[in-house]
């Protein structure tokens, strides 16, 4: 625990702290739809009542956000002039805003 939490510090000496306020917030919207969804479909699992909640764009939000963090790092490093992992964190992002955008198209 100790160990992450100085990283978590580290990284907030070396990032833009706006930057990182947003990237937080982002991972922490997408950590919440992530635990909405396992909590409905644990839920599912256990009644035979249909739900009324919706799982897709849960989902969706949960992609979304995450591919929002993924932008933010981007435009970090792009700041930064870092090049280390970029073109695989942008390849990672497309395809997280892919999914996100085809669980919408389902769930609509």
């Amino acid at each position: 625990m100790l160990s992450v939490l100085a990283r978590v510090k580290e990284k907030y000496k070396q990032s833009n702290k706006f930057l990182f306020a947003l990237k937080a917030f982002f991972s922490a919207l997408s950590i919440y739809f992530a635990i909405q969804v396992i909590f409905i479909s644990t839920s599912g699992l256990v009644s035979a009542d249909s739900s009324t909640e919706f799982p897709g764009l849960l989902l969706f939000g949960m992609f979304f956000c995450w591919g929002l963090t993924n932008v933010i790092e981007l435009v970090e490093m792009l700041v930064a002039k870092k090049k280390e992992h970029f073109t695989f964190l942008l390849i990672a992002t497309i395809f997280g805003f892919g999914v996100s955008f085809y669980i919408l198209s389902l769930s609509i």
